[in-house]
């Protein structure tokens, strides 16, 4: 079997995959010599306008007058800061010192408190 004679004037086909070593097009994306691109402001996720507050000292056995904001994604409540003019601080661990968001169920986080001076009577 003979290979047949070759044409100089033909071009070379492009090839079968994008796998392949010779690439008839250009690449996506940038290339080490393109200046980086600039994000795009609304693509990139809003911060946080409701940060993460400082820990909050409580004693037990308290009653405190608190701010709080749902910090959940998806609750319609999301980011909008309340108050309880009445807070008890239960034992003071933070882990039963806890405000739930009547929408979503989830935790609130609790941004201020203020202990009330002079503490509400016992009943």
């Amino acid at each position: 079997m003979t290979n047949p004679p070759l044409n100089p004037d033909k071009q070379p086909e492009a090839p079968a995959s994008p796998d392949s070593d010779e690439l008839p097009w250009e690449p996506e994306g940038p290339t080490p010599t393109d200046p980086e691109p600039t994000p795009d402001p609304d693509l990139e996720p809003d911060p946080d306008p409701i940060p993460a507050p400082p820990p909050i000292q409580w004693e037990p056995a308290t009653w405190y007058s608190i701010t709080y904001a749902c910090r959940n994604a998806g609750c319609p409540n999301q980011y909008k800061v309340y108050s309880a003019p009445e807070f008890y601080s239960n034992n003071g661990l933070p882990a039963y010192i806890q405000v739930i968001d009547s929408t979503c169920g989830k935790r609130s986080t609790i941004l201020t408190a203020t202990k009330l001076d002079p503490q509400p009577e016992e009943e």
